[in-house]
């Protein structure tokens, strides 16, 4: 019985956006899927639960090094989990996906499962070493990195990592660099633009003192962290607003105290601002505009959303192969 619903031509044509064409590859996946359900060639559940498709998907997406994409490779990997018996890669991609959302010690579960299931494949060895480091065994983190290492002698990421490991780095530091070295040496001297790897970073370790700081500042309930953003309600002007945060709870407990805290102060002065740019865009009374959300960014930024009644629904994203 074939085990994957990707033809030889498909996967070719996959292979070929390998170096590099990590959104044309989703966009192939995602028009793939969609030709097939209206062919009623397969379901799509059928394509769920397709361990091939979801290697390729979380292939791109762990490459794209993006918060959001690292959330869908976990949701498309997750759905595959029984077939991935002995499958090294599954087990490395679906590890760095959970890191990259925040969930470690999931996360190092998997590593370590990954290492049994194929102790060949190398990458399981250089995940589980960075997990291991983090949670501090350190003789257990150099053990992984030196087994990964005997499989691929002087492998860059593997001599670069012994090294910080001894120098106890944090799991933040051993994740900022590039895969290959002349990347990553542009990285560390400043030769390239990292804000986007700190980005991603900034969503795997919380600031768990920080982030109740921050809860505590805004006044927020029905906290409902990584869905995959963080939403809750706080007080402002005698109403309960939505707020989300378009981050995970790591990275939120990044945000300065004191910008959360600014925000708060000027956001009768803002909203006013966009009341009257809403009331003559829409060419409707100022009056029957009420704030009802506000959002936050990573780049220290709001959105302010308005309506007729203080009344909301917060819709999240259904499951996309890509966004």
């Amino acid at each position: 019985m074939k085990d994957t619903l990707l033809t030889e031509k498909d996967i070719k044509t996959l292979e070929s956006y390998s170096e590099g064409y990590f959104y044309k590859m989703l966009h192939y996946i995602r028009d793939f899927i969609d030709t097939g359900l209206k062919e009623k060639r397969f379901t799509q559940k059928e394509a769920e639960h397709d361990l091939q498709i979801a290697l390729w998907v979380s292939y791109a997406c762990n490459n794209i090094d993006e918060y959001e994409y690292y959330y869908t490779s976990v949701r498309w990997l997750a759905d595959v989990e029984d077939l991935a018996q002995g499958c090294g890669v599954w087990f490395y991609r679906y590890s760095s996906a959970l890191m990259y959302c925040g969930r470690l010690t999931e996360a190092l579960v998997y590593a370590e499962k990954g290492v049994m299931e194929e102790p060949d494949y190398p990458w399981g060895w250089l995940q589980l070493a960075k997990l291991r480091s983090h949670f501090g065994d350190k003789e257990g983190a150099l053990s992984a990195n030196n087994a990964g290492l005997a499989l691929v002698p002087g492998d860059y990421e593997f001599l670069r990592q012994e090294q910080e490991l001894r120098q106890d780095c944090s799991l933040e530091q051993l994740l900022n660099h590039y895969i290959y070295e002349e990347d990553d040496r542009d990285l560390v001297e400043g030769d390239t633009d990292g804000q986007a790897k700190l980005d991603a970073i900034s969503g795997v370790v919380c600031n768990e003192e920080n982030l109740t700081a921050i809860k505590e500042l805004l006044q927020a309930t029905n906290w409902i962290p990584d869905m995959p953003y963080c939403s809750f309600r706080f007080p402002f002007d005698g109403n309960s607003l939505i707020g989300i945060f378009e981050m995970n709870e790591a990275a939120v407990s990044k945000l300065p105290l004191d910008w959360i805290r600014e925000t708060l102060e000027n956001l009768p002065a803002v909203e006013q601002i966009q009341k009257e740019s809403e009331s003559l865009a829409r060419e409707i009374p100022l009056d029957t505009l009420v704030l009802e959300r506000v959002v936050f960014y990573r780049n220290q930024s709001i959105a302010l959303s308005f309506d007729h009644s203080a009344a909301g629904i917060l819709q999240m994203p259904q499951r996309p192969v890509c966004s």
